[in-house]
């Protein structure tokens, strides 16, 4: 009898510290945001599938539209489950300073909660912020981190950058760099 009490601890022990890895693993932040920020941004969601920017590949997203109709913000992105990625192809605001951006990726990254990482290849607003900082002699990371795309993945759970995904082409005006929710990834 005493043996089954303690069979039946121990696969109640185990079955307690399984959910508490995935507890561990899920992104709480974009949840969050939603619900202290959805009612209070401009706009509704709107679903976006099989979208292209460059005529080749496909990506999903949302985009934020008033009741007029009038698109107010849109952001393109590719989950990569393989590795837990989530590619932002795409992210484009029309009113500024209204958390549209960031209430549009909290919808992305709320589909995929368990998502690791976002990669990001900077818009020009970003990128002028971007050559800003870099001109008064701040280093990649740091530029960075001046960044709107930045600031709304720190805010999102996302406070890592990848020192190595950094791949900068000022004569292209491209900056690519990841973001991760743990350190050291």
């Amino acid at each position: 009898m005493w043996r089954s009490i303690y069979l039946i601890i121990w696969v109640v022990s185990l079955n307690l510290f399984a959910d508490c890895g995935q507890s561990y693993l899920r992104n709480i932040h974009p949840r969050q945001y939603l619900s202290e920020h959805h009612k209070h941004t401009m706009g509704e969601f709107r679903e976006l599938k099989e979208q292209t920017q460059d005529g080749f590949f496909f990506y999903d997203g949302f985009s934020r539209v008033l009741i007029s109709g009038e698109e107010v913000g849109r952001v393109l992105f590719k989950h990569y489950s393989d590795s837990e990625t989530l590619f932002i192809s795409h992210m484009a605001v029309k009113v500024k300073g209204k958390k549209i951006g960031t209430i549009l990726l909290a919808r992305a990254l709320n589909e995929f909660p368990y998502i690791k990482r976002i990669r990001t290849n900077l818009g020009l607003d970003n990128f002028e912020a971007f050559r800003d900082a870099k001109s008064r002699g701040l280093s990649d990371i740091d530029a960075l981190k001046r960044t709107a795309a930045y600031k709304m993945r720190k805010v999102l759970g996302f406070p890592h950058i990848i020192k190595k995904s950094i791949d900068v082409d000022m004569e292209e005006g491209s900056v690519i760099f990841e973001v991760s929710r743990f350190h050291g990834e």
